[in-house]
């Protein structure tokens, strides 16, 4: 047939392809019979394979033939905030008008001549499952869906604007042009043209109409449009900033993240619809022992066979790893998933970013408080206790919720993370955030889990030599702290925990947890009373900038009789997830305290002591205990202690031609008490070459200074900012960043 050009199997149609075992493994081996037409409709004029029956393929003189249609990319790219995409093809936003112009082999006559644009999307395109959309003059369609108006007619060159429908389904569209000739004897004459290029449709903050909307640009600025954010990790009080190169505009991550969508099963009609999309995006970031998601999870400090998750800048090398060799990238951990969901949902256009949660509570739903257990003689049993980790970074995406009551638009958090819990291994999400500070968690998304990480309370136990547990203490409030994300149109961290929880001890906040509670079926056990509570005890402690770390438990007697207290504190390097991985130092020590009067026992640890036998990730657990001989009265406090880290800055030469190889300056000081050995440097940036695997060229010793120089090249026009990371065998995640402006050759 004239003008139907049958184009090759895009990047996405290969990709999906290689998963097609996945419905059969799921559904079953042979599903013939179970739904008309199988995988594929027979006869649908649509695909590839179809003979276009319909139209007549003799040419005869009065037809309206196209001769080529311009989709006029550069100017339609700019008006829907797209022209950043490296792929070259019209990337436009649902709900927002496009121009395109048809050049016919004759002139195009009001009268007798009928247009009719189809644009085709999904795996069995059908007009009747919303598939296949027809579109015709706006004078003879709905107002709020799809439709075109001629706003250049001159002879044999028409333009239309056409509108999309603020809730079409997101994806990847073929464009078909009908054409009718009505003034002929025979009766009329019908020609169709298929444009060789697929055009994309995404979702459009900019537009009202749309779930996804946005009423505040510089929020669409930074959760859309910019390609680079910030990540939060470390402890409270010991930020550890990771900037990141989100590169949602690189051609690799919207093909990944429309493959993914077709990995997923979700169906063609539900991709119209943030919530399911954002769910699929979210379980499809890990791999797992049945699917294959994007990354293999570490939390070992082995990453041997993989890469070190601390050694990534950016999503696209990662995604390209993964289309590449359609298998979970080694290795990743929370906020590399949460970084690459980011990345992922921004090129779909939902706007979207990453949290950080500081003493995060995980695999767990609130159906009870996490559990530490500790020897009869003040030694922890870490293999018995929950999980409580230092930080945890989920997401949250922007949209509205008309699943939901009134009142639970806007943020939306899902965790890519899998959890383990009663229910069994997923992820989270999307929970409405309104409805986790309201304890609503009937509402369904997996709300309990993330409540529960922003909700934690932690029973100790005091365990005997034949396995009995009696609970001695119950701290309140330890999950949930300085919840994080990059505030928009800075570098600024901004916290966002009164979006999550009310003030500890409110009434509103009890309200809450009487709430969830009940949701859960919670039931906390009763603490055993002490014959006598006469003793406080509070613990503290600090890194030094050289890395030494000095602890102390301090207390007092306020009672009128004298005190035998036995205390011990303890150090471990322990990984962000609070697991364990060697002992340090201890100290026991039996003190006696006179009546009113106050003591304490510190200890001291060097950083040359631990920094050489500790993985670059990990850092310092403490734990501290006592118990006093006549009471019975017993003490627990844990606490994550992150070094300081070394500076990094980036220098630039503020301006290069694109093209054009250009240098950059790291600079790097080590504050640190002990030598870094072995230093590796990885650069990237948007649209910047990448460089990866530089080895310092010697050992950088305590308060040296090393300056490297790094060529890059940058590919676009554009400011951009260079992302740098070091890291060696004592430590890791030092950053900096640069900015330097890309211009044309001169």
């Amino acid at each position: 047939m004239a003008g139907y050009d049958v184009s090759k199997p895009t990047m996405s149609e290969r990709f999906s392809s290689a998963y097609g075992n996945l419905r059969s493994a799921l559904l079953g081996s042979n599903l013939k019979g179970r739904k008309h037409g199988g995988a594929v409709a027979e006869g649908n004029i649509f695909t590839d394979e179809a003979t276009l029956t319909a139209f007549k393929e003799k040419k005869e003189e009065g037809e309206l033939k196209p001769k080529s249609v311009d989709l006029i990319r550069v100017a339609n790219r700019e008006a829907h905030h797209t022209s950043d995409y490296t792929l070259p093809n019209l990337i436009v936003r649902r709900g927002q008008e496009f121009d395109i112009t048809i050049q016919f082999e004759r002139n195009y006559l009001k009268s007798e001549d009928e247009i009719m644009l189809k644009f085709v999307t999904g795996a069995r395109p059908q007009q009747s499952k919303g598939t296949v959309i027809p579109v015709v003059s706006e004078e003879t369609t709905d107002p709020n869906g799809w439709g075109y108006k001629i706003v250049l007619d001159n002879g044999k060159y028409v333009t239309l604007r056409v509108r999309s429908s603020a809730n079409a389904i997101m994806g990847r569209y073929q464009l078909f042009i009908d054409t009718v000739h009505k003034r002929q004897k025979d009766g009329p004459e019908k020609y169709r043209y298929k444009h060789p290029d697929d055009i994309y449709m995404i979702f459009n903050p900019w537009c009202k109409d749309d779930l996804v909307y946005i009423d505040d640009e510089v929020k669409r600025q930074e959760y859309v449009l910019n390609p680079t954010g910030r990540i939060w990790l470390g402890s409270v009080g010991r930020y550890c900033v990771r900037p990141w190169n989100f590169a949602q505009f690189d051609e690799v991550c919207l093909v990944a993240a429309l493959a993914l969508l077709d990995k997923s099963e979700l169906g063609d009609a539900a991709r119209s619809n943030p919530i399911l999309i954002t769910r699929a995006i979210g379980k499809s970031i890990t791999a797992n022992e049945r699917d294959a998601g994007v990354m293999t999870g570490n939390w070992s400090g082995k990453y041997d066979d993989g890469v070190a998750p601390y050694t990534w800048n950016g999503s696209a090398v990662i995604l390209e790893e993964y289309l590449k060799k359609r298998k979970g990238v080694k290795f990743g951990q929370c906020w590399n998933f949460s970084a690459v969901a980011t990345t992922l949902l921004r090129a779909l256009g939902i706007p979207t970013r990453c949290v950080t949660c500081f003493k995060s509570a995980h695999d767990s739903d609130f159906s009870s408080a996490l559990d530490s257990h500790w020897s009869s003689e003040n030694k922890p049993k870490t293999n018995m206790d929950d999980s409580l980790w230092d930080y945890h970074v989920w997401n949250e995406s922007w949209f509205k919720r008309p699943d939901l009551p009134s009142g639970h638009d806007g943020w939306q958090a899902f965790d890519p993370t899998p959890q383990e819990c009663n229910e069994g291994v997923f992820t989270c999400g999307p929970a409405s955030v309104k409805a986790i500070k309201e304890g609503e968690l009937y509402l369904g998304y997996e709300a309990k889990f993330l409540f529960a990480e922003v909700n934690a309370d932690r029973i100790n136990w005091e365990v005997d030599r034949e396995g009995n547990m009696v609970a001695f203490q119950m701290d309140k409030h330890i999950g949930g702290r300085c919840i994080s994300t990059k505030a928009a149109g800075t570098i600024s961290r901004e916290d966002i925990t009164s979006e999550y929880k009310y003030k500890d001890d409110s009434s509103d906040a009890k309200k809450v947890l009487e709430m969830a509670s009940r949701t859960t079926f919670r039931r906390d056990p009763a603490v055993t009373p002490f014959s006598k509570d006469d003793m406080e005890f509070r613990f503290q402690g600090d890194s030094q900038k050289s890395g030494d770390l000095n602890v102390t438990l301090k207390f007092k007697n306020d009672s009128s009789a004298g005190r035998v207290v036995d205390v011990c504190i303890g150090m471990v390097t322990a990984f962000y997830t609070g697991v364990p991985c060697a002992d340090l130092k201890e100290t026991v020590n039996t003190i006696v305290t006179e009546p009113s009067a106050e003591g304490d026992c510190s200890l001291l640890l060097k950083c040359s002591e631990f920094i050489n036998t500790q993985d670059g990730d990990a850092h310092v657990n403490v734990y501290a205990t006592a118990k006093v001989r006549e009471t019975g009265q017993r003490f627990a406090a844990r606490e994550s202690f992150w070094l300081e880290k070394p500076t990094l800055d980036v220098k630039t030469e503020g301006s290069a031609e694109k093209g054009k190889p250009f240098d950059i300056v790291i600079k790097i000081v080590n504050t640190l008490g002990v030598p870094l050995i072995n230093g590796v440097i990885n650069a990237e940036g948007p649209g910047i070459s990448r460089v990866t695997g530089v080895k310092t060229k010697k050992s950088i010793a305590p308060g040296e200074e090393l300056r490297e120089t790094v060529k890059m090249t940058g590919k676009f026009v554009g400011r951009v900012e260079i992302i740098v990371n070091f890291h060696c065998k004592q430590i890791s995640d030092v950053c900096g960043v640069g900015l330097i402006e890309i211009v044309e050759p001169k």
